[in-house]
């Protein structure tokens, strides 16, 4: 008798299984037919807190949120504080230094560094010194030779232009040689037309400037002829 009751045991365990999954696939699917109110709730709300606050609510909202950003601070309390001096001084240590002040190298200590003795150190400094007063004529002499150059330009240009009057003049002159020539040539053809009796008072009359050009071209015996007729000059009292 005890023997059939032991094979009906291990039947119930199926029948618990199988009855545990149509429940749990009940309770699946009520949850699946909640989700779409579920996420239309939840969307409705996100619609909600994304629109401005206005008014009344925005004041209140906006209190909240600087009595939230308040409260952190205010229970740090001392800790807080020390905290914040401690990152202060860490960051006052890690900003990099202001680098030192460094003097330059005087002429002694490079002269030292480069193997040279004070002596030649000073020979080195005249030599330079001396390069610079060179230099310093040397543009003396350039600006006068520029200076020179300028006034030599000037001076040949006076002198060319004097060149000039020059030819001017002695061409004006010998035009007016040329017409005294020619007037003493004519004069001499008038005194040789004329009888020596009518042409002797009026050589008198001419000036020793005019009369001796005349009488040096005119032939031998015309001027012996007036010579003749001339008046004797009176003596002096």
């Amino acid at each position: 008798m005890v023997e059939p009751a032991d094979e009906e045991h291990p039947r119930i365990l199926p029948l618990v299984g199988i009855a545990a999954a149509g429940v749990l696939a009940v309770n699946a699917m009520a949850g699946a037919q909640s989700l779409p109110d579920l996420f239309s709730g939840a969307k409705a709300f996100a619609e909600e807190a994304a629109k401005p606050l206005k008014g009344k609510a925005a004041k209140e909202a906006k209190a909240q949120a600087d009595a939230d950003a308040k409260a952190p601070a205010a229970a740090a309390g001392p800790e807080g504080a020390a905290t914040g001096s401690a990152l202060d001084a860490s960051s006052l240590s890690l900003a990099p230094k202001a680098a030192p002040a460094v003097c330059a190298p005087t002429a002694a200590e490079l002269a030292k560094e480069a193997g040279l003795s004070p002596a030649e150190l000073q020979i080195l400094q005249s030599l330079g010194s001396r390069r610079g007063q060179l230099d310093q004529r040397e543009q003396d002499l350039d600006v006068q030779l520029a200076l020179m150059a300028a006034a030599e330009a000037k001076l040949d240009a006076k002198v060319k232009t004097l060149t000039g009057l020059k030819a001017d003049m002695q061409s004006l002159m010998n035009q007016a040689d040329g017409k005294e020539q020619a007037e003493v040539d004519r004069l001499v053809k008038v005194f040789e037309g004329m009888k020596a009796k009518d042409a002797a008072p009026r050589m008198v009359l001419l000036d020793d400037s005019v009369r001796l050009p005349i009488a040096g071209k005119m032939k031998e015996r015309a001027l012996s002829a007036i010579l003749a007729a001339m008046p004797r000059p009176r003596p002096s009292a």
